[in-house]
């Protein structure tokens, strides 16, 4: 579309009206402003058209046969465009060809000499035109009036009731019942932000309808990274496979820039601080998997930002500390704002999808699972599963085309790896890891005395830490709480020593872990054939006591009991049951 800057041409300029009154310069024209009546001096580069009236249609949306009318007569119409007078003869035969009147091509010419494009020609579809209602005007006030009142509420009503409460509001006031079709045609006009803020409420409502337009961009691996957790949909059972352990829980980390998984932690424990220590420590560390699988798993480093969500797991100490001491950037998202975490969830959603191919699959709701006996299904221990997913991670997902980046995120990771001249610059690798991952352990402070030193009800002991007995001064405690058997303390020369369990709560937890199930099962063995030995024992002196005693020398309380009740038979125990059978004995003292 052409833009004559003509004097009288009626334009835009900085969001204000102009009338073009003539050029000032080569950048510049004279207008006036038709808000004031001004004469103002406005840039050429500053001026648009008017905005359209939105009666315009996009080419998109026009048919395609239509599509090629409109063209074909605009390469006619633009012919005649430089002639100010068009011989009849030629605009009957024109309009012959387009079924038109010469009268209708005239006024199409004119339109097309303002506006000269092709979609300008498309003839306006027939019918009613759009937004047009035959409805009465009470009757469309009425039910607008019942939409507001009965559908826009908290407690949700259904479509149905709107229909019923209009049509009886109808009814009372004496006016034309609208039918079932009139009033979902309004509602469902309004169904859109204000419905869902009066029915979901206002964090339900942003959460669908605010835009946006933002993201998380990054360029470099290890920029930034997302961790969070997840149950994982399948059943796994323990190391004997005779007991159903439940559903694990796994830790991820993504690297925002390639999508690559850097780290992973699965345990059956619910997530807290030390599962995403261990997780971070399987960031940054080269991943123990390539031992046993060369280069299965290549990613590694330290990430220069972490962004979680706002857990209690993600707001302890140790993490901060640890984060803190390695200068790494611990951000949380905004509350109550998920799709912050948006790459970590999509890569949580597709690991699952994966995950319910395993037998003792949970599938993601009871819908979907129907009658599917999941711990009857489970097949896989812990273990196994750790395998089986870290497969999955390696040499599935890193191997198949990202559809944001357009490559697989193993060859994203590799790409920026590698500078122009086709050199890898690889992470920088950790120095001293056993101390880093101390750094994310939780921490105590305690004492050191003789008597070792007490954590937790158990008490720990090393003997390089008798230089630090007289000192009155806390030191710092770190522990695991998967595994009590030791803590670690660094001394004030920077020596971090390892003090062994040597006896309270947590050494009576380990003898107690020691015992499995068939262990288990042979000591209740023994103790029922101790409980049939003393019963038998038992039996036998009751019956034994009472043939000597032949009512010679009976007790107060026998013989008073044999006077009150002459008939009764003496009790006679059968001594000849075998041990394996019950015993049915009568109590006796």
């Amino acid at each position: 579309m052409s833009l004559l800057l003509n004097p009288g041409t009626v334009c835009m300029a900085n969001g204000r009206v102009i009338q073009i009154d003539g050029a000032s310069s080569i950048s510049q024209v004279d207008a006036r402003d038709m808000g004031t009546g001004k004469m103002i001096t406005v840039p050429i580069a500053q001026i648009e058209a008017l905005p359209s009236t939105g009666a315009d249609r996009e080419a998109g949306t026009i048919h395609e046969a239509e599509w090629r009318r409109c063209t074909e007569l605009a390469k006619d119409l633009s012919a005649l465009l430089d002639c100010r007078e068009v011989p009849r003869v030629a605009l009957t035969k024109l309009a012959k060809r387009y079924e038109l009147s010469v009268r209708q091509l005239q006024r199409i010419r004119a339109a097309f000499a303002k506006d000269p494009r092709a979609s300008t020609l498309a003839r306006k579809p027939g019918g009613r035109p759009l937004g047009f209602c035959r409805l009465d005007p009470r009757v469309d006030a009425l039910i607008r009036h019942v939409i507001a009142k009965h559908y826009m509420r908290r407690e949700k009503p259904p479509k149905e009731y709107v229909v019923v409460r209009a049509q009886s509001m109808a009814r009372r006031l004496q006016l034309p019942m609208p039918s079932r079709k009139a009033i979902l045609l309004r509602l469902n006009q309004e169904i859109g932000v204000a419905s869902d803020m009066a029915r979901e409420g206002g964090p339900a409502a942003h959460q669908k309808w605010r835009p946006r337009v933002g993201g998380l961009r990054v360029e470099r691996p290890l920029d930034l990274i997302q961790i969070d957790h997840t149950r994982a949909d399948v059943m796994v059972l323990s190391d004997d496979r005779l007991e159903v352990l439940g559903r694990p829980w796994i830790t991820l980390a993504i690297d925002v820039a390639t999508r690559c998984v850097l780290g992973m932690y699965i345990s059956m424990e619910a997530p807290s601080s030390v599962s995403v220590s261990l997780c971070i420590e399987h960031v940054v560390l080269p991943k123990p998997e390539n031992a046993t699988d060369p280069g299965i798993w290549p990613m590694y480093g330290k990430p220069r930002r972490i962004l979680v969500d706002n857990g209690k797991d993600f707001r302890s100490m140790a993490l901060e500390r640890g984060c803190d001491e390695h200068q790494i950037d611990l951000t949380w998202r905004p509350v109550r704002t998920p799709h912050y975490g948006g790459h970590i969830e999509r890569l949580i959603g597709t690991l699952m999808k994966i995950a319910h191919l395993l037998p003792g699959t949970t599938f993601s709701n009871v819908r979907e699972r129907g009658n599917y006996d999941s711990e009857g299904k489970a097949r896989l221990t812990l273990e196994e599963f750790r395998q089986w997913m870290t497969q999955k991670v390696c040499r599935f997902y890193h191997q198949r085309n990202h559809r944001v980046l357009g490559l697989p995120p193993i060859v994203a990771w590799e790409r920026s790896l590698t500078d122009a001249a086709g050199n890898i610059t690889s992470p920088p690798l950790i120095a001293r890891p056993r101390d880093f991952r101390m750094d994310f352990l939780p921490f105590e402070t305690r004492l050191v005395r003789r008597t070792g030193i007490e954590l937790r009800g158990s008490r720990y002991w090393h003997d390089d830490l008798v230089p630090m007995l007289r000192s009155d001064a806390p030191v710092r405690v770190r522990y695991d709480p998967r595994d009590p058997s030791e803590v670690w303390i660094r001394r004030s020369d920077g020596v971090l020593v390892t003090a062994a369990l040597i006896g309270g709560r947590a050494a009576e937890a380990t003898l107690g872990r020691k015992v499995d199930r068939i262990t288990q099962a042979r000591l209740h063995a023994e103790t029922d054939k101790g409980f049939e030995a003393t019963d038998r024992i038992e039996a036998i002196a009751q019956n034994a006591t009472r043939a000597a005693r032949g009512g010679k020398h009976p007790d107060k309380r026998g013989a008073s009991s044999r006077e009150a009740n002459p008939a009764e038979p003496s009790p006679i125990v059968d001594v000849s049951i075998p041990s394996h059978a019950a015993l049915q004995l009568e109590e006796w003292s």
